[in-house]
């Protein structure tokens, strides 16, 4: 199987996802849907600047198109962030721990892959919370032609936001029941997504025929 997310065919990744093997899992396919999703964003944002009257009226399609490219890049290396940081808890897990040298540096490559496994899928919300404030943005310049795509690029990200925040959640809570510095960022990251999904929830209203 390939080792990076982005060289996986779409079978081989469907496949892995649904496999025994502990990864990927939730925050992989959701950052490969975000990841599409960021693609669709690209179209809605690359057609709608080749139109001359929506490019003379909203000059930064262009550079936006280029920026949401990136975002959907950095999802599939999230994604793969993801896997090794869950594949180093593992390994963390099984090392030797018969003296207090060997305990130590256990501990210290299971504190190291838990603090992996929480960040990577609070940055990865905070891309796809990024993608969702662009939805937002470019919403007055989308053709009609396009809303749908857009909505549906919308609704990924939103989808695949609360699946990051829920992974973090879960990993706090299985892996650092007793660290309060992580509940406390949790807390607020998701304090601070809350508004950017009620904007996506107002968007998707706007879009349904």
């Amino acid at each position: 199987m390939p080792t990076r997310v982005s060289d996986f065919t779409l079978e081989q990744f469907r496949q892995a996802t649904a496999g025994q093997q502990p990864t990927p899992a939730g925050v992989a396919a959701a950052a490969a849907c975000a990841a599409f999703a960021l693609g669709l964003l690209v179209k809605v944002l690359s057609v709608s600047g080749r139109r001359q009257e929506l490019a003379a009226s909203h000059p930064r399609l262009e550079s936006l198109a280029a920026a949401a490219q990136a975002a959907s890049q950095r999802m599939l290396h999230l994604a793969g962030d993801d896997i090794a940081a869950f594949e180093a808890y593992l390994t963390a897990r099984r090392m030797p721990r018969a003296t207090d040298s060997e305990r130590q540096a256990c501990e210290q490559r299971t504190h190291s892959a838990v603090r992996r496994a929480i960040d990577v899928p609070l940055a990865a919300a905070q891309e796809a919370a990024a993608g969702l404030q662009l939805c937002s943005e470019i919403s007055v310049a989308t053709p009609p032609a396009l809303v749908a795509d857009l909505g549906v690029a919308a609704a990924l990200l939103a989808g695949a936001l609360r699946g990051f925040l829920l992974c973090a959640e879960s990993n706090v809570r299985q892996l650092a029941p007793d660290d309060a510095s992580y509940r406390e960022r949790l807390a607020a990251d998701a304090t601070r997504h809350d508004e950017t999904l009620r904007q996506a929830a107002a968007l998707l209203e706007t879009i349904k025929p």
